[in-house]
């Protein structure tokens, strides 16, 4: 493995400052409402440094999100290559599960909805958008590009309905509970897309 240089140690350890700077300070009040400048100082940093590292919050949030998102894209490509691709998008969840460091260290679950929150949240929505066409691409192909974009759009839209139900109803639940009832609804919400949103047959 090779070893960091001084110059590389001394970046990363402000990026990672810089991230963790900015997830304190969304749990304290939401990072909606939370500026680069503050994100800066509390880092130890200027404000001109935030910005050569990262051009907005949505991109330190990307930047915190980027090894468990990893990990999760690593277990859909050990799927095998002809399994359907809404299988292999829940095996993958089964082997790397949603985790607290993606949903819950960012900010309070039930916010408040603002003008501030919503454009926030589209950003980093597109932005995970882009990454999750990028990882199927990987995995299908850029053959048919509709296919591609098609499913990641329909897995994003499972996800915030998913993530809408889960967050109204996760109060007095540990993190732990919390994730695994938000992965478990996950698994069912694509379980109902695989099966096409047929209603299931009646118990025996």
């Amino acid at each position: 493995m090779r070893t960091l240089g001084r110059r590389e140690q001394n970046k990363a350890r402000i990026r990672d400052a810089l991230v963790t700077a900015a997830r304190e300070l969304g749990q304290q009040r939401g990072l909606e409402n939370v500026t680069a400048e503050e994100i800066a100082d509390r880092a130890g940093v200027s404000r001109r440094t935030f910005f050569n590292y990262f051009a907005g919050i949505e991109d330190v949030v990307a930047a915190g999100l980027a090894e468990p998102l990893q990990r999760l894209a690593e277990a859909l490509h050990r799927r095998p290559t002809a399994e359907d691709p809404l299988a292999a998008i829940a095996a993958a969840l089964r082997e790397q599960p949603i985790g607290a460091e993606v949903l819950l260290v960012w900010g309070p679950v039930a916010s408040p909805s603002t003008p501030q929150r919503h454009v926030l949240h589209l950003r980093l929505w597109q932005h995970h958008e882009r990454w999750l066409v990028g990882v199927l691409r990987q995995r299908l192909g850029a053959g048919d590009e509709l296919r591609v974009r098609s499913l990641a759009a329909a897995v994003m839209a499972l996800f915030e309905v998913v993530q809408e139900d889960w967050a109204s109803t996760t109060a007095g639940l540990d993190a732990d509970a919390a994730m695994t009832a938000f992965n478990s609804e996950l698994l069912r919400a694509l379980d109902h897309a695989r099966a096409g949103w047929q209603e299931p047959p009646p118990s025996p």
